[in-house]
């Protein structure tokens, strides 16, 4: 039997029932702001650990989980760990409950985490140390642990922020002191880092890999995702646009409604799900315009179905905005999956081949956006049906976690040579 390789995987994703624990921890009445929906990133991380093990690696997953005294109830997190299967283990690391303090306790039981797991592995053929990038932290406290064992080690950036690297997010930080200390650190781990695996090519850009080993990897769908019912029977009886995400204007959210109201389509709806700066605006204009219905944040699984319900969902992003550059939605890939049409504006941060399996908004303004709405439901609900389903077909076949996962094997083997 092939011994199985190692790896070390440090993230802030915590397992399906870790995090609806966090969920349900939620101060009542506070909104958790995000820069990105919560339930992406647990899936992104937890997706690749999965496709990991199906490649016959072994995975010790060291978890600092997001909470904050300001949205969480809680002073005391204890450690929770446990076994999802036998080649994956996830461990929760605890914590108090209070700033600085916080970071501060987690950042050293990662460091313990990872010491204990090098002695641990000491012996294996192969180790390899895969790390998100974004959780700057982690590297700062993991990578120093690790100076002189023979591993590659694999950095993920999903997403840049302005903490990090000199972009402009979306999000609206102050770069001050703080995020100068913290870009110092992020350039410091870079240079231990021997592979990197990034989102968009300009990431690899921006980031400055020095030659080392990198890979472009967009996204991933679960390989065993459940196919959605064939046919148009359990779709909406009249024609429906769904958004479910981060409710931002940067998002492109105020044009989508602006470009929808200006559909003349009288029978069409527009529903939005999620949360975000933009959700109070939002609502007012709902109770106000029939046509657009706003449900908030609601749990997964009624997103999904939602999302199968829909005759077309919708991107509204932007592309000029320099953000766009160095992200590739997620939200796209679930999108694709559902097995519904999805229109998108063209990010620059998207692969050519995605043009083949998606409807485009040519011009991301109000008017461009109703023309292009216009133009998408023209097709009518059969031949949207069936664009759909090779939407799907595409991203299940040529993007799930089980593929992703051997493109990582084979960067870590490069990177270690």
């Amino acid at each position: 039997m092939t011994e199985p390789i190692e790896v070390l995987y440090i993230s802030s994703a915590p397992t399906p029932d870790e995090f609806a624990r966090m969920r349900a921890s939620e101060r009542s009445g506070v909104q958790v702001v995000t820069y990105g929906m919560p339930e992406a990133s647990f899936k992104f991380h937890n997706l690749i650990q999965r496709g990991l093990v199906e490649q016959g690696c072994r995975v010790h997953s060291l978890v600092g989980r997001s909470i904050t005294r300001q949205f969480h109830r809680g002073v005391w997190w204890p450690r929770r760990r446990g076994a999802a299967s036998d080649r994956l283990t996830v461990d929760h690391l605890p914590f108090p409950n209070l700033p600085v303090l916080r970071q501060v306790w987690i950042a050293l039981g990662m460091a313990r985490g990872t010491l204990a797991w090098r002695w641990r592995t000491r012996r294996a053929a192969t180790r390899v140390l895969v790390v998100d990038g974004s959780y700057v932290s982690a590297m700062s406290s993991v990578l120093p642990c690790l100076r002189g064992a023979r591993m590659s080690r694999i950095g993920i950036f999903a997403d840049l922020y302005s903490y990090m690297v000199d972009v402009d997010d979306a999000s609206d930080r102050t770069v001050g002191t703080l995020y100068r200390v913290a870009r110092r650190s992020v350039t410091a781990s870079l240079g231990m880092l021997d592979g990197f695996v990034v989102l968009t090519r300009q990431m690899a850009d921006v980031l400055d890999t020095g030659g080392k080993p990198s890979i472009v990897m967009e996204g991933l769908v679960d390989s065993e995702a459940v196919a959605p019912a064939a046919g148009a029977a359990g779709k909406s009886p009249h024609p429906t646009v769904l958004y479910a995400g981060a409710l931002r204007k940067e998002y492109g959210l105020e044009t989508l409604v602006r470009g929808f109201q200006a559909w003349d389509e009288s029978s069409a709806e527009l529903i939005v799900l999620g949360q975000g700066e933009y959700a109070a605006e939002l609502a007012e204009i709902a109770a106000r315009d029939p046509r657009i219905t706003y449900r908030g944040p609601v749990p997964l699984d009624e997103v999904l179905d939602a999302e199968r319900r829909a005759w077309v969902l919708i991107n509204p992003r932007p592309p000029d905005e320099v953000f766009t550059q160095y992200s590739f939605p997620s939200k796209n890939m679930e999108y694709l999956a559902s097995g519904t049409p999805v229109l998108s504006t063209r990010l620059p941060g998207m692969p050519a081949e995605y043009l083949d399996h998606v409807l485009t908004i040519d011009q991301p303004d109000a008017p461009g956006l109703a023309t292009a709405l216009a133009t998408a439901f023209a097709e009518g609900p059969e031949a949207l049906e069936r664009r759909g389903q090779r939407g799907r077909a595409f991203v299940v076949e040529r993007k799930n976690n089980v593929r992703q996962a051997a493109r990582i094997v084979a960067l870590a083997e490069e990177a270690r040579r």
